[in-house]
């Protein structure tokens, strides 16, 4: 069929022209069958199928199980370590009901907080955000490996699928065994991966999120960690599939499926699945492929009916290829089945001797490359190829100087962490600037001064370690002189990003201290209660706070862990709306908790929030 597209104006050429298809039903599963390619050698004389799965369960509720990996070498130690600490206790008390969770910190050496993972209630999190506060950059070097093979052999939690979070600042020396590692488990756990400061190794972090169908950020000196990690978060909690495989009913053929193990299926995903029919006696015949696994508790199941004739077909060799393509990289990574090898090996024969051999054969019959058939660079003095993976070198770059006018002032993002004495270094009033105080959560900038007064002798200077957060308080939008209770020592590095309002005073975007007060007192189940911290921040007192209630002065608990929940989630929304990536999931899991209290007869929940915003 030819589709004809008009355009209702027309088009000059002076802009790009994008023409934006959408299928009338994407989310129907549907199958695609290519017969035997004529004068092919191998599968590729059998019939393929490629299944296509996008499965709609956006509106289902998403729980899964979190395993944190965090970076403790010694190389976290100061600025990065008290980031991943603040970062690490927002992601506890983001975490939705019914989740299981642990923590494991890695160095030399692992330690896991929970032998295995646990449920999300209070005792538990209240385990997990003392160790947090606690931890500490002493785990000596990188090895990460070790820890990671030890979560892929933890039980899992049935029906839920497993979503690792690592976050690191260095690199490891083998890191090409690493992402091997995550490839071989990606139908175990999914994996996200966190690079901390310029030392983090881009072809780690990368080739994990790549390998464990996850996704990567990197975050530099001077940034904020927290927008980006929470986003991450958001999409490792979007509904899913766990326990997936396919089941084939079909006759006579053997099918050897590609990818043999299937990866958890998520909200938003497209799985792709082939599969060649094996069966030198081929005739006309329908099959049913079904897919199967849990979303939480419930099964799942989505089938596609299919036909094969034995004559005819589709024509071409693409679905033959991608299959091959995919079968090639399952014998790469060694996560084909037995099965899968032994029908290929016994339809080739003699042909085929080792793995390499078939992915050999694959590789040619089908005419894409693998990394036995593709072109190597060769040493030409040895005339043997380059072997091993390729190295990234850190080239030391020269400073520029130091007294140069910036637009806008101050330094220039490109400077290098390394000083050279091959230039002339002005030292002028200009280079005795500060770095900017950084905000809540990000790391600290280079110590300028330092570099500024490096020694002129040394052709080039080691590295500079980070400067440790300069501290700073934000001005509270409060009635009261009095300061916040210092409960924890997170987002003492908080510096507020300010706007005027009419009145002429400040407000933040993110208030730093009664954040973080605020995300430490949260409970597990969403709630917060009536605490002298929650009062504060809209200036009363607790007795006030509390005369102020619809509910009532000295309400029963639950009425004023309500009202008191209330006023937290109206604060948030009023004073810390440029930040709602960061507190969102809080802030519905809070929302949550309220939908399964009792209210009193002619009390609502829009009605108690509308009368703490007016406070707020």
């Amino acid at each position: 069929d030819v589709t004809v597209v008009q355009l209702a104006e027309e088009h000059k050429f002076d802009t790009d022209l994008v023409v934006t298809i959408k299928p009338k039903n994407a989310h129907q599963a549907h199958a695609v069958v290519e017969m035997g390619v004529e004068g092919g050698v191998g599968l590729m004389t059998d019939p393929a199928v490629a299944l296509n799965y996008f499965p709609d369960f956006s509106t289902t509720d998403a729980v899964s199980e979190l395993v944190f990996v965090i970076d403790r070498s010694g190389s976290m130690s100061g600025g990065y370590i008290n980031a991943a600490k603040e970062t690490m206790m927002l992601f506890l008390k983001s975490i939705p009901d019914d989740c299981y969770f642990n923590i494991v910190g890695f160095g030399s050496r692992f330690e896991k907080l929970f032998k295995e993972s646990v449920p999300y209630d209070q005792t538990n999190l209240d385990k997990a955000t003392t160790h947090t506060k606690n931890l500490k950059a002493d785990l000596g070097g990188t090895e990460l490996l070790a820890p990671l093979l030890e979560i892929f052999k933890m039980p899992s939690v049935k029906g839920l699928p497993r979503q690792i979070f690592v976050l690191t600042d260095g690199a490891v020396s083998n890191t090409q065994s690493v992402i091997n590692a995550v490839k071989k488990n990606a139908h175990k756990a999914r994996c996200f991966a966190v690079g901390i400061g310029s030392g983090a190794s881009t072809e780690l972090v990368k080739g994990i999120a790549e390998g464990g169908k996850g996704s990567s950020e990197f975050i530099q000196s001077g940034e904020r960690m927290q927008p980006k990690v929470m986003r991450m978060l958001k999409r490792a909690l979007a509904p899913s599939i766990s326990d997936v495989h396919v089941s084939w009913s079909l006759k006579k053929a053997k099918v050897v499926q590609t990818p043999a193990q299937v990866p958890p299926v998520f909200s938003g995903d497209r799985l792709i699945i082939y599969g060649f029919l094996v069966d030198p006696s081929m005739s006309d015949t329908k099959g049913t492929a079904t897919l199967k696994g849990y979303i939480g508790a419930e099964k799942f199941e989505l089938a596609i009916d299919f036909e094969v004739k034995a004559t005819g077909g589709g024509g071409g060799r693409a679905v033959h290829q991608l299959a091959s393509k995919s079968l090639i990289g399952d014998l790469e990574s060694d996560s084909t089945s037995k099965d899968n090898k032994s029908v290929v090996k016994k339809q080739l024969g003699d042909k085929v001797k080792s793995d390499k051999d078939l992915i050999v054969h694959l590789s040619t019959g089908a005419s894409v490359i693998c990394r036995h058939t593709a072109f190597v660079a060769v040493d030409e003095e040895n005339e043997e190829p380059v072997t091993g993976s390729i190295e990234l070198r850190h080239v030391p770059m020269a400073l520029v100087e130091l007294g140069q006018s910036f637009k806008g002032g101050g330094f220039p993002k490109m400077m290098s962490r390394h000083a050279t004495s091959g230039l002339p270094l002005r030292y002028s009033a200009m280079s005795s600037t500060i770095a900017p105080t950084p905000t809540f959560g990000a790391l600290p900038p280079q110590p300028l001064r330092a570099i500024a007064a490096r020694s002129r002798k040394a052709k080039f200077a080691p590295p500079l370690p980070l400067a440790s957060a300069p501290q700073s308080r934000c001005n509270q939008d409060t009635d009261s002189d009095e300061e916040m209770d210092d409960d924890d020592d997170f987002g003492e590095n908080l510096k507020c990003e300010k706007k005027k309002s009419k009145t002429g005073t400040s407000k933040s975007k993110l208030p730093g201290d009664s954040f973080s007060t605020i995300v430490a007192l949260q409970l597990a189940s969403g709630a917060w209660t009536l605490d002298p911290n929650v009062a504060r921040l809209v200036g009363k007192s607790v007795d006030d706070l509390d005369a102020l209630s619809p509910f009532g002065k000295g309400s029963l608990d639950n009425c004023q862990a309500i009202w008191a929940t209330a006023v937290v989630i109206a604060w948030l929304e009023a004073k810390c709306a440029g930040s709602k990536d960061e507190w969102e999931l809080m802030a519905n899991k809070a929302r949550k908790w309220v939908k399964k209290q009792v209210f009193p007869e002619r009390m609502a929940w829009e009605s108690l929030l509308e009368s703490a915003q007016k406070i707020v």
